[in-house]
């Protein structure tokens, strides 16, 4: 095979001057609904975006320019899509404002943010051009992923800028990178931005975060970590982490109460699990690692939760199409999925 014969990267293509200008913002959610609802700053107004997504094999990156968008992930969709990423964003025009959980953000022309999928957005850009990568957690070698501005301090600044020219120069090879490349490339993408992190790993306790904040990011990572254990509950966390029950109950009443957050957590951890082409565990012994100890109940909570049995879930995972042409529907779910 010669150099030009090569296939480039797969990737998933949406230009809204290509479609009816009628399903113009349709497309344009579809494209992102995935990991944000979104809706017009604008209704009444004519709408424009573009948006295309490159598979690198561990990360996906997209290249995006769209106008004004109000962007919203919710506790609940944080707790029950199934995506539990890290989403680094670089905006090369435009920008947006809004909350990350309950604390305000600014995000201008040039800033490397990252935003915790596990954790609540809610912005409103103005139109903008960005570059995205989307991380799984399990390939961060942090102990708590940010949610907001990187690049703090002198070296963060430095770090953060060379992360930033990166993902600039990315965005202008990626349409002719060769395949074969792509997985090099990401792990260079993810060294970048593992330097980028350390400045912000340095400063623990020194960020920004509130303790609530803390005190929850804590829990999570013990919920997470203890999945399998049938005797995670309220009694078995408020003494790991040697807290009443009425804080921990406090903590937790956003998310509808402890029981309710360790259920979410263990069926988006299942439905990973049965996304995933290279997990050929018996379905049984998914819900037994995920905490549950009898099958058919499992079926019925994963049923009533995502519309299908495990069994239809995982079929319908893994015969999604693995590329896509400029005639296919936008969507990112399978790719996100199976990432590595």
């Amino acid at each position: 095979m010669t150099e030009t014969d090569e296939p480039l990267l797969l990737r998933q293509h949406f230009d809204s001057s290509e479609v009816d200008p009628q399903q113009s913002f349709p497309g344009w959610q579809q494209v992102v609904a995935p990991v944000f609802d979104v809706a017009p700053v604008n209704p009444a107004a004519k709408f424009a975006a573009k948006y295309d997504t490159y598979h690198l094999g561990d990360i996906l990156i997209g290249i995006g320019s769209f106008d004004a968008t109000l962007f919203t992930r919710d506790r609940q969709k944080a707790l029950t899509d199934g995506v539990d990423h890290a989403l680094v964003q670089v905006y090369t025009a435009g920008g947006y404002t809004g909350l990350l959980d309950d604390r305000p953000i600014t995000v201008r022309r040039g800033d490397l943010v990252t935003l915790d999928m596990a954790r609540e957005t809610r912005t409103a850009s103005v139109a903008s051009d960005n570059i995205t990568v989307m991380i799984p957690r399990d390939l961060l070698k942090v102990r708590d992923i940010p949610h907001g501005h990187m690049s703090q301090g002198p070296r963060g600044a430095i770090l953060g800028g060379l992360m930033v020219d990166h993902l600039v120069s990315l965005r202008d090879r990626l349409p002719n990178m060769h395949r074969s490349i792509g997985a090099a490339v990401a792990n260079a993408t993810l060294a970048l931005y593992h330097a980028a992190l350390e400045p912000m790993d340095e400063m623990g306790d020194l960020a920004p975060v509130p303790f609530k904040d803390a005190q929850f990011q804590r829990a999570r990572r013990i919920i997470e970590n203890r999945l399998g254990d049938t005797r995670l509950g309220a009694e078995t966390l408020a003494s790991d982490m040697a807290l009443s029950r009425a804080t921990l109950y406090r903590l937790f009443e956003p998310y509808q109460g402890i029981t309710s957050f360790i259920l979410d957590r263990r069926l988006a951890y299942a439905r990973k699990a049965l996304g995933d082409a290279e997990d050929t565990r018996h379905i049984g012994i998914i819900a037994a690692a995920c905490g549950f100890t009898d099958p058919s109940h499992f079926s019925r909570v994963f049923r009533r939760r995502f519309g299908m049995t495990p069994a239809e879930f995982r079929k319908q995972g893994r015969t999604a199409p693995s590329s896509f042409d400029s005639g296919s529907s936008f969507d990112l779910r399978p790719w996100i999925r199976n990432l590595s």
